[in-house]
């Protein structure tokens, strides 16, 4: 009788609906975009540059090379390590795999709206626990989907896959603690450990504070037994995603950006001034998008994805039930997160207290929001009016500050403090007016009239006004559709280069044009990709490059191009300026070749085949004598060694002279190259599994290869292992002998074996738990809502509920 109960309650939800409200009103928000870039979604910012050529690339290499050693990002990458972060532990991007390469980019949009849907639906699983009214859940479930953090994050594609699936989580967990229900949780953890390693730090951190804040409550029956459940099903799903987790984390833990802690008077307090500020914005209006500050100017933290508003309600909802409430768990949840967010130790814990600032954890307690103005709309107990009096006084104190007065080169300004008053002006009308919508379904409700059709609807009509604002805005920033899809997307096509994979070279490419030698199918300097090789990070700051989320080498580097195999340089092509172009190129020993694709290409004329040898070499600590300058010019005249291998290798390389360091200049780097060009390889082939040589030799040289260094490489020359040197800052170079070398590396990814077997191990361990502890059948339904409160309006579901259980007691 029990399972008969509850598959009919489960019918009653209304799943598939607010599925269909989610994912229609994302659709219908960007479909003019889609008419008019003819299928495309192109918005600005990390969305073009990195979502697009990421997927479209990510496939290209799955299908055609399977896992391993990638080619294509930055100067080579471990590939689950590079991308684990981004989309290869997603199942939304796995939905695309069986697509054609060239419809992918057609599927993004789509799967955005999906994304927006599973968001509402799971968003609404959760709340119904808590909300007796389906339509008041449903609000709730569209709220959390379409949040100023989901708004502000349509920038980061990859972000809606985590909060689509994070309430799942929860549910999980509450599920195991009250129903007993085994094996759900250890699943969600895994797939969440799977789907993003970045998010999955900050919600093991939430759900113990949600645990112990829950402790206490009657409807969350947590016992020792229980607790300990919890804990195991934690370590197995842990054990399940290893396959993803540890290569990954092989991957980053040599990079210095995870090493970096906060200390002094940071751990307390923000040297941001107007980053409290900005956080309390984004929770009563619609956020500034990325990279855009607009009211509380800033230029720290502007891809840190500050946002909380819920659309129409502002904070209304939860103000009005914290006053009612004050001793709910939801509350002193939510008074935990907010310390949290003003306190930065407390907010960064979240990221393993690492120093840069994030705000990427606000859709966790932002769900808790979207529950708690559910509920408040739901219980009669409840009162609006002081509510939403103190957002709109919230709203209207922003509006004065956006009319203060500003001094820009001794002129004052009126009514321009926000960097984009227009659009300031118009994210506070539409906020402005979710609240008067508001005020009126109060008023409905207050009367005991009908209002939650009412609200429903008018909820819906804002999130699709909220995210129009938002999305185009943010396509008003980006560059025109058709430049990008046909030079970048679509460029590839209008390419005549020699085939790279007869010869091996690179590309560079002027600014702004980060990674379109992605869709290119091409090798390049420069990238646009925050997970690179540990190696890589080491290399630039050497030479004086910063390198943090991008390989952005300047032209007054040319030294590097040489000693990375760069072939040709792609400068932009900009019409308004085409009269004045002067076809030369900053790059010594780069030659204007043609126009191709709408950007001027320069062919290097001293170009560096892959793999060559050194006479002489240079230690690292001797190079901290030098300018970084001087470091970068000398790259192609000695080989940078440690001391040991300088030691090691001492018989076969000789130590630089002093003198030949002294005042390198462009002649210098043309010398350096044509000497280079005869000391090079004859062959060098690559694939996903590593790379083969051929070089002959008069002598033993050490052979350079400008490859990052990795802990998955192994090297053979002439069939026998070779000790790999490392190189360079960060490269690879290996011992060749006189006459004929055939040399061979390897690559296996660290950890995605041993992963692997962690996995399986996990998946047998939490197996046999669901065998031995199964649950055994029960004469009674099992429940998975909890109402402390008298509804507002009759509800639908309670009494299909009810009517279901009279009819099982009839058939039996």
């Amino acid at each position: 009788m029990n399972q008969s109960i509850l598959m009919k309650n489960i019918k009653n939800e209304k799943y598939l609906k607010v599925f269909l409200i989610g994912f229609f009103t994302f659709l219908l928000a960007v479909l003019p975009i889609i008419i008019f870039t003819g299928g495309y979604y192109i918005y600005y910012g990390d969305y073009n540059s990195q979502q697009i050529p990421f997927y479209i690339h990510a496939q290209d290499f799955i299908k055609n090379e399977g896992l391993g050693w990638d080619w294509g990002t930055d100067l080579g990458a471990n590939f689950v390590g590079s991308y684990s972060f981004y989309l290869l532990g997603s199942p939304f991007f796995w939905l695309t795999l069986p697509l054609p390469n060239f419809l992918v980019v057609f599927a993004m949009p789509l799967l955005l709206a999906l994304k927006h849907g599973i968001a509402a639906l799971t968003a609404y699983a959760f709340i119904k626990r808590f909300v007796r009214s389906t339509p008041a859940a449903m609000i709730g479930g569209i709220l959390y989907a379409f949040s100023g953090f989901q708004l502000f994050n349509i920038f980061f594609n990859h972000f809606h896959d985590v909060t689509a699936l994070f309430p799942l989580m929860l549910i999980a967990l509450e599920e195991k603690i009250n129903n007993q229900r085994k094996g759900f949780f250890a699943v969600t953890v895994a797939m969440m450990g799977i789907l993003n390693y970045f998010f999955f730090t900050g919600q093991a951190v939430f759900i113990i504070i949600y645990i112990l804040v829950r402790i206490g409550s009657p409807d969350f029956k947590i016992t020792w037994k229980k607790f300990f459940g919890v804990a195991f099903e934690a370590v197995a799903g842990v054990m399940i995603a290893m396959v993803i987790l540890l290569p990954a984390a092989l991957a980053i833990l040599g990079n210095y950006r995870i090493n970096e802690r906060l200390y002094g008077l940071d751990l307390v307090a923000y040297n941001d001034r107007t980053r409290i500020l900005r956080i309390i914005q984004s929770f009563f209006m619609i956020p500034d998008v990325p990279a855009r500050p607009n009211l509380f100017s800033s230029d720290g933290a502007k891809w840190s994805s500050i946002g909380g508003y819920l659309p129409m309600f502002s904070m209304a909802g939860v103000i009005a039930f914290a006053k009612s409430r004050r001793k709910h768990w939801s509350v002193k949840l939510t008074i935990i997160c907010m310390i949290c967010a003003f306190i930065p130790i407390l907010n960064s814990m979240f990221y393993t207290f690492n120093s840069s600032y994030y705000a990427r954890w606000f859709y966790m307690p932002i769900l808790i929001m979207a529950m708690m103005t559910a509920h408040a709309l739901d219980d009669i107990r409840t009162d609006f009016r002081p509510a939403i009096k103190i957002c709109g006084g919230v709203m209207a104190a922003l509006a004065v500050i956006a009319i203060l007065p500003k001094k820009v080169d001794d002129k004052v300004e009126w009514f321009e403090f926000a960097n984009y008053p227009a659009y300031f002006a118009l994210v506070l009308a539409v906020s402005i007016t979710g609240l008067i919508l508001l005020y009126r379904i109060d008023r409905l409700r207050s009367k005991g009239k009908s209002f939650m059709k009412t609200a429903l609807i008018s909820t819906v009509a804002c999130t699709f006004a909220c995210t129009a604002c938002v999305v185009y805005f943010g396509v008003s920033l980006g560059s025109y559709p058709s430049t990008y899809i046909g030079n970048g997307i679509n460029g590839g096509e209008n390419l005549e280069l020699d085939d790279p994979k007869e010869s091996f070279y690179r590309l560079d490419i002027s600014e702004n044009y980060d990674n379109y030698p992605m869709f290119w199918e091409y090798s390049s300097m420069r990238a646009f990709q925050s997970t690179v090789p540990a190696s890589i990070m080491e290399f630039y700051p050497n030479i004086g490059v910063t390198r943090d989320v991008a390989s952005r080498a300047p032209l007054e580097n040319y030294t590097i191009r040489g000693l990375f195999s760069v072939k040709y340089y792609f400068d932009k092509v900009y019409s308004d300026k085409e009269d004045e172009y002067s076809f030369i190129c900053d790059l010594p020993g780069f030659s204007y070749k043609n126009t191709q694709n709408g950007f001027y290409v320069y062919e290097n004329d001293y170009y560096i085949p892959m793999g060559f040898t050194y006479d002489y070499y240079m230690t690292e600590e001797e190079s901290k004598n030098h300018t970084e300058l001087t470091r970068e010019r000398s790259l192609l005249r000695a080989l940078v060694l440690s001391e040991a291998d300088a030691e090691k290798y001492s018989d076969i390389i000789e130590e630089l002279p002093y003198n030949m360091m002294a005042a390198l200049d462009d002649s210098d780097y043309i010398s350096d190259c044509k000497d280079k060009q005869g000391k090079c390889c004859t062959k060098f082939s690559y694939d996903s599994e590593g790379f083969d040589a051929e070089i002959s030799l008069d002598s033993s040289k050490l052979v350079f290869f400008s490859v990052p260094y990795d802990d998955g490489w192994t090297a053979y020359v002439n069939g026998k292992p070779a000790d790999i040197v490392k190189a360079n800052y960060g490269f690879m170079a290996v011992k060749a002998e006189p006459g004929e070398n055939n040399i061979e590396f390897r690559y296996e990814t660290p950890g995605l074996m041993a992963g692997l077997i962690v996995s399986i191990a996990g998946i047998i361990l939490l197996s046999g738990y669901l065998i031995i502890f199964r649950k055994k059948k029960s004469g009674t339904a099992l429940s998975s809502h909890y109402y402390d409160y008298d509804k507002t309006v009759s509800c639908e579901a309670e009494k299909n509920y009810t009517q279901s259980i009279i009819e099982s007691y009839r058939e039996e």
